[in-house]
């Protein structure tokens, strides 16, 4: 429970929910492997695979969500040392430049989606486009979502919203 007495069930999102559910996924596949590999002397031919595509979405799903909780990395001691007008142009800036940034990549993921059809997943043989270079234009246009939510409600600052805080719907 938080300081609010909310449970870690209440606080949790549907995305965050499939970042756990992925995270489970990702643990099960690779302790199922090992387990395979030196117990029953068997390697399991597509557990390689299958755990590298969905770390590739866990990776990317996860850094949406970051911007999302304003959780991302930056430099402390700077930040806490500029006056509030000039963190807020700064902040601003930097949600500027992540909304352009993401903007590029969603469409230069949707191009390469479309380069990519016909190729296949080696041991599995799933369509590669799908199943690993989507991942980039959606978790992309996801954190456009975010910044541009954050740019639009002119909270750009944790002075404007607190640490975390989700936005009013």
């Amino acid at each position: 429970m938080n300081s609010k007495g909310e449970s870690l069930h209440e606080r949790l999102s549907a995305a965050d929910w499939v970042l756990v559910g992925l995270f489970c996924v990702i643990l099960a596949i690779i302790l199922v492997a090992v387990f395979f590999r030196y117990v029953v002397n068997q390697s399991l031919f597509w557990s390689d695979e299958v755990v590298r595509y969905l770390f590739v979405w866990f990776t990317l799903l996860g850094a949406a969500l970051v911007l999302r909780d304003r959780r991302h990395i930056r430099v402390e001691f700077f930040v806490e040392h500029i006056p509030h007008g000039v963190r807020r142009a700064v902040e601003f800036g930097g949600l500027l430049l992540i909304l352009a940034f993401n903007v590029y990549l969603a469409v230069a993921g949707v191009v390469w989606v479309q380069q990519t059809a016909g190729t296949y997943t080696p041991a599995l043989g799933l369509p590669l486009n799908w199943i690993f270079y989507a991942a980039l234009p959606l978790t992309a246009v996801l954190c456009c979502w975010f910044a541009a939510r954050r740019l639009l409600a002119g909270q750009y600052s944790e002075l404007d919203v607190g640490q975390g805080e989700d936005l009013p719907e």
